[in-house]
C-alpha cells in the first residue's frame, strides 16, 4: 500500500466523524507537516492511524527518525485514541489526566490516552504543546 493509500485510509475513517475532529487532526497534522524537523505519515494499521515523526541529528552525526505519537479515530467511542512518548505522570503533569501505561510490553511509546469531545473540540493548541514535550523528550533521550 502506498503512502497515499494509507492517508486515503485515514481519512475514509474520518468520514461520519464529526467536523470539530476533523478540525483536530487536520490542525495537528499541519502544525507537525510545515516544519523540517518532523513529518506526518500514516499506517493502514487498526482501520488508519497517523503517526507523528521526529527528524534529528544524533550527537555523533548520525540522522536519526523515530515515531513520537501516533494518534486514531475512535467512531465507535467518538473519540481520539492517542499514544506517545510522554509517560501517564508526563501527561498528568501537563494537566492531561487519564493517560494509561500500553498493555504490550513491545510498545515504544510510554503512554495511550482517549480525548473526549470536550478535549479533541477545545483543546487542540494544548495538546500539540503536550506533542511537542513528546518530541522534546525523544529527541533529548
Amino acid at each position: 500500500m502506498t503512502d497515499e493509500e494509507k492517508r486515503e485510509k485515514f481519512i475514509r475513517r474520518l468520514k461520519d466523524a464529526p467536523h470539530g475532529a476533523k478540525g483536530f487532526f487536520e490542525t495537528v497534522a499541519n502544525h507537525f507537516e510545515r516544519r523540517n524537523d518532523t513529518s506526518v505519515k500514516y499506517s493502514a494499521t487498526n482501520g488508519g492511524d497517523m503517526r507523528l515523526w521526529a527528524h534529528w541529528t544524533s550527537s555523533r552525526g548520525a540522522d536519526k527518525k523515530q515515531i513520537f505519537a501516533t494518534l486514531a479515530w475512535q467512531p465507535e467511542n467518538k473519540a481520539v485514541f492517542a499514544r506517545c512518548q510522554l509517560t501517564p505522570d508526563e501527561l498528568g503533569l501537563l494537566g492531561l489526566e487519564g493517560g494509561e501505561k500500553p498493555k504490550s510490553e513491545k510498545e515504544p511509546q510510554n503512554s495511550d490516552i482517549r480525548l473526549d469531545e470536550g478535549f479533541w473540540r477545545f483543546c487542540v493548541e494544548d495538546f500539540i504543546r503536550i506533542l511537542e514535550a513528546a518530541r522534546i523528550k525523544l529527541v533529548g533521550a
